[in-house]
């Protein structure tokens, strides 16, 4: 989980009931996911939307991987379809949803995939960003893996998170196969700033980071020996199967909204600096962000668009690509899910065509 950036304005979802997504339950043959059942759009225009009030619920507030939101809001793309759209974070992003508590919700795919397998009635909608960044920065004196031996590394912030799975498979892949190598993988929190913590105090040896922990590994004398982007879906968009049943209209209305806004986040493509950062940065500024490491930055990857597809893609291989990367059972996918996100692409012109691959760092 990256750093969250406080940001006064948004809600917290108070009083959500913590449940346990059921996982793993269904040994033997593949499950078919929610079975959803097929919507049929008008062509043409949506309706009406039937929902005008949503509620987005996120896992932590950041300054730029949730700020779609907030720029489809301030830029008046919600209100044109009729929307006004409040954005809370929650501590189980999923249950939030499938309780009513909110009405969309963004998170980690390979957690949608395995609370569908147990029988929880969410719908995957759409992606949010298609690409992951695989980012790791050792102690001054590791040269090699193998300098790794006898110490202890972070993967992930808690046991049993499924990003471990892949953050081992990029290192691998990178020349640093921790297999056959002694190493302790502890956890130290969800945060990617306890792991830094941890770092710079010498009590592990490598950790994942993400951009706003790099100064302070960079000032502790920390390598980076393997930074790699990946096309695997990174969070999607789930909403509860009852409201995604009885709100079609809606749904419509606010991807649309979204990829406006993902657009205007991107342009003119992601890989590429974004025209619109100055604006971009003032929106965040206006709604309490702090910016001020932003500003100046010369950087394409300034406003995440380097995870980001402007198409909000997502798709049976995405699907299969997390199963696989993250060492989950095998499930099917319910393409019937995607009749939305399909139909908001194609009022704008868009397909849903998969990410390219970009060149990083």
């Amino acid at each position: 989980m990256r750093r969250s950036i406080p940001r006064s304005g948004l809600a917290a979802a108070a009083g959500l009931a913590v449940f346990a997504l059921l996982t793993g339950c269904a040994a033997g043959a593949p499950a078919a996911g929610n079975d959803t059942e097929p919507v049929e759009l008008a062509d043409g225009e949506p309706g009406e939307p039937e929902d005008t009030d949503i509620t987005v619920a996120i896992p932590f507030p950041d300054i730029t991987m949730y700020s779609m939101y907030v720029l489809a809001t301030d830029l008046g793309y919600y209100e044109e379809e009729g929307l006004t759209v409040e954005v809370i974070t929650a501590d189980n992003v999923t249950a939030a949803v499938a309780s009513g508590s909110a009405d969309i919700g963004v998170e980690s795919t390979g957690t949608v995939i395995e609370a569908i397998r147990g029988g929880v009635e969410v719908d995957l909608v759409s992606g949010h960003y298609c690409r992951q960044n695989f980012d790791f920065a050792v102690q001054p004196d590791i040269e090699s893996v193998e300098d790794l031996e006898g110490t202890s590394i972070v993967l992930a912030g808690t046991p049993g998170d499924p990003a471990e799975f892949q953050r081992a498979r990029v290192l691998a892949e990178e020349g640093w196969d921790l297999e056959g190598v002694n190493v302790e993988v502890v956890y130290p929190g969800p945060g990617s700033e306890s792991w830094t913590e941890f770092f710079v105090n010498d009590r592990i040896t490598l950790q994942p980071f993400y951009g706003d922990d790099r100064p302070a590994l960079e000032e502790a004398g920390a390598k980076f020996p393997v930074e790699a982007l990946r096309n695997w879906a990174n969070d999607v968009m789930v909403a509860g199967s009852g409201y995604v049943q009885e709100n079609p209209n809606t749904l419509v209305r606010f991807l649309r909204a979204t990829l406006k806004a993902v657009d205007f986040m991107t342009a003119p493509a992601p890989g590429e600096f974004p025209d619109n950062v100055s604006e971009v940065l003032d929106i965040y500024e206006a709604n309490d962000f702090d910016v001020e490491a932003l500003r100046g930055s010369d950087s394409p990857w300034v406003l995440d668009g380097h995870l980001a597809c402007q198409n909000l893609y997502f798709d049976t291989e995405a699907w299969d690509t997390t199963v696989e990367t993250q060492s989950l059972e095998p499930i099917e996918f319910d393409t019937a899910q995607l009749v939305y996100l399909e139909k908001a692409q194609e009022l704008l012109g868009l397909d849903n065509s998969g990410p390219e691959t970009l060149p990083y760092p």
